[in-house]
């Protein structure tokens, strides 16, 4: 008797231990809380220096959260292979060589995106190859794929708190390099998970006006194509839409179909996950780099709505304001984790000619001397590490801690980060508190740390 007793004494107390961790009053009854750790464009050439204190909180942070992102913005080519025209001065064919995804794993991250501009640098073997190597060093990736319906499937990670499901996507993408279906007849075209758009820009009546005297004069009216062009308010001149109307603006609205797709694959996603990601690749802004274009916070109510948890953003390489839409955090841009780009090795021969640098004997570094003026502002090396705690799939807390890229040290050192001291942190949070007002967001400081709690 004293036996049973004592088995059934054990189990209670097994089973109250097992539900404290579980059970907190300030979560509310049986919560299951999954952290998740997010950081922006991981553009790596190099490996950590292991033995950085001020990385140390950074990886402490990643490797404690249940899941961790970041978007992948480079490919990992084999030397057989081809670089892609890109077409734009400063528009790289981003390439790594080396175990740079096993650097970003033993920091920590555990899921990425593949979706960017950069996903087709080298032609779609270079596409498969660096998803190949991704996987092979333990991350799981979404966003490229043999076929559109490939690139636009979910991922999973499954760690103790719960299952994790990723989508990835872009709006900034190169001609061509969007996935494509297959008909039946002939099979889809291999390459990234497209969020096209919609683009009108609204102008003054006479300069509408001129716009149609131009058209005319110039015979650029009419018929240009196979199929006739859709009937719409305004003109198309020079393959853009104008309409008249004041004040001017550009009005951006995300493509219907793409939308479509994409949320069903979220659907697909909600129902076999805990916890679902939606990542977007766009540097596409409405007016200043700051903020976000139109199109974008109508394709993250979209992607809530179809049941993603959070929505992250990265691209432009700057911080943007921050949305709790429904009790989910949208992040518009995450800016740069990592930015080490002058450290490539080679350079396509058509980006010195592109660029007018017509030196025979210049190299990578005179190459960057020049491209890299325009990432001299102090904005495109500080950004912050967010930890996202959801309760029931909603956001309980956010966290916010800011890091910097180190742009005063040489460029063999800089572009990797750390963390912000106090003085420098206070400048990061100030500027993203500033940028979430307009989305109603309240950020407050905790010491050097950002928090937003949207329940509170």
């Amino acid at each position: 008797m004293q036996r049973r007793e004592f088995l059934g004494v054990t189990a209670k107390l097994a089973l109250t231990a097992a539900a404290s961790r579980l059970v907190s009053p300030a979560l509310g009854e049986e919560a299951r809380p999954i952290t998740l750790a997010a950081v922006g464009d991981c553009l790596i050439t190099r490996g950590f220096i292991r033995n950085d204190p001020k990385l140390q909180p950074i990886l402490s942070i990643l490797r404690s959260a249940d899941v961790s992102f970041g978007n992948f913005e480079m490919t990992l080519p084999d030397p057989d292979m081809y670089p892609a025209g890109t077409g734009a001065c400063g528009d790289l064919n981003n390439s790594a060589e080396g175990p740079m995804p096993e650097e970003l794993a033993w920091a920590g991250i555990k899921m990425v995106g593949l979706a960017n501009n950069h996903a087709l640098d080298y032609g779609i073997p270079g596409m498969f190859e660096t998803a190949d190597k991704v996987g092979a060093a333990g991350l799981v990736h979404a966003g490229t794929g043999r076929n559109l319906e490939d690139a636009r499937a979910p991922s999973f990670y499954d760690s103790p708190a719960g299952r994790t499901a990723l989508i990835a996507c872009a709006s900034t993408i190169r001609q061509g390099s969007n996935a494509t279906p297959g008909n039946g007849e002939i099979p889809g075209r291999p390459g990234l998970n497209p969020l096209r758009f919609t683009t009108t820009y609204h102008v003054s009546a006479s300069q509408m006006e001129a716009l149609q005297g131009i058209q005319k004069d110039l015979g650029l009216a009419g018929r240009h194509g196979l199929v006739d062009e859709p009937k719409t308010e305004g003109i198309n001149f020079l393959g853009d839409h104008f309409v008249a109307g004041t004040p001017p603006d550009v009005i951006t609205m995300p493509d219907r179909q793409d939308l479509l797709g994409i949320s069903a694959s979220i659907r697909r996603a909600h129902r076999n996950a805990d916890l679902v990601i939606v990542g977007i690749h766009a540097h596409e802004a409405h007016g200043e780099r700051y903020l976000p274009a139109t199109f974008l916070p109508q394709f993250a109510h979209a992607c809530i709505d179809a049941g993603a948890n959070a929505f992250i953003g990265h691209g432009p390489h700057v911080l943007r304001g921050i949305e709790i839409y429904k009790g989910k955090p949208i992040f518009y841009s995450l800016g740069n984790f990592i930015f080490t780009a002058e450290s490539m090795r080679q350079i396509p021969q058509e980006l010195y000619d592109t660029c007018g640098i017509k030196d025979p004997f210049d190299d990578p570094s005179d190459f960057f001397d020049r491209a890299m003026k325009g990432f001299g502002d102090a904005a495109y090396w500080q950004s912050v590490v967010a930890e996202a705690t959801f309760v029931k799939g909603d956001l309980h807390e956010l966290k916010l801690y800011p890091i910097t890229l180190q742009h005063d040290l040489p460029r063999a050192e800089r572009g990797m980060p750390v963390r912000a001291d106090a003085v420098e942190s206070k400048v990061i949070l100030d500027h993203l508190a500033k940028l979430c007002q307009p989305f109603g967001t309240t950020l407050t400081q905790e010491g050097d740390v950002g928090v937003i709690r949207p329940l509170s």
